[in-house]
């Protein structure tokens, strides 16, 4: 999840575009100033690591710093950065993903765009059945047994996923509580915190729960942080994601690999859904 560049179309009318979206922002104001044709460019926010993101499709690092080097460079990630940094970790994964498709040509196609993704973000029953490479086994493995929004950590109800939401309709912010069972770290809880900006999207994933690997325990609860930040940009969507944890002990081979070959599977489910046609 071969990136197949397309040029945005409009390239000549750029400025024009940027000028009426500006102009558009500072008379709102307000959330709804977001202007589709003024999306950022995936090779200046992305350019250290742009040749082998749009050749490859993917870059995927693991280190031991606390200094991200795959972040998109948007004003979005600068929380994520500090979030990182304070997380102190002794091990950290990331993944940048690029998603060719054709940028959309007004605002109205913008909003749509990212209404979608934001719906899409939410689907947590829709992770269910995902497949991902499994080291351990050596071969392609369900991600997720189960996996469904409950109403609390304690009570653990199973609820529906949210309804997608007009674009109007987005929240800033917001959390839900999740049941993953997961067939190489068993059955946990996580809480799903969103954040909403105006061109752009920010999803924060801990486990409440202890998570064990079969019988050894392996991650204190809150002991995994996972961060997803989704850009949509002219060439495409950037889908970046990173998973660290203060101390990953005798284990932390296993998990760099593990953390790199789940989020190509989320990359791959989220890359196929938004590319299927909305439904009715």
């Amino acid at each position: 999840m071969a990136a197949i560049m397309r040029a945005h179309p409009h390239a000549s009318r750029e400025l024009s575009f940027r000028a009426i979206a500006a102009f558009a922002y500072c008379a709102l104001a307000s959330w709804a100033g977001y202007a589709a044709p003024n999306l950022p460019s995936a090779a200046a926010i992305c350019a250290p690591f742009y040749a082998e993101l749009s050749s490859q499709g993917k870059v995927l690092k693991t280190s031991d710093g606390s200094s991200p080097e795959l972040l998109p460079a948007v004003q979005e990630a600068q929380a994520l950065r500090e979030a990182i940094a304070a997380d102190r970790p002794g091990i950290l994964v990331e993944s940048a993903f690029l998603m060719p498709r054709p940028a959309p040509q007004d605002p109205v196609g913008g909003k749509a765009e990212m209404a979608r993704v934001y719906g899409l973000l939410r689907s947590i029953s829709a992770l269910e059945g995902i497949e991902y490479f499994s080291v351990s086994h050596n071969a392609m493995r369900v991600l997720y047994a189960e996996s469904y929004r409950i109403d609390g950590p304690e009570t653990r109800k199973r609820l529906p996923d949210p309804p997608a939401p007009a674009y109007a309709d987005i929240p800033r912010s917001e959390s839900l509580f999740v049941f993953q069972r997961d067939l190489s770290f068993g059955a946990n809880v996580y809480r799903y915190d969103y954040s909403s900006f105006p061109d752009a999207f920010l999803v924060e994933m801990r486990n409440l729960t202890r998570m064990s690997y079969g019988i050894v325990p392996m991650l204190a609860p809150e002991g995994l942080r996972t961060r997803l930040l989704v850009i949509p940009a002219a060439e495409g969507i950037v889908f970046y994601i990173e998973s660290d944890s203060a101390s990953a002990g005798p284990f932390r081979s296993r998990l760099g690999e593990s953390f790199s070959n789940r989020a190509i599977a989320l990359f791959g489910w989220f890359s196929r859904n938004l590319a299927s046609p909305p439904g009715p």
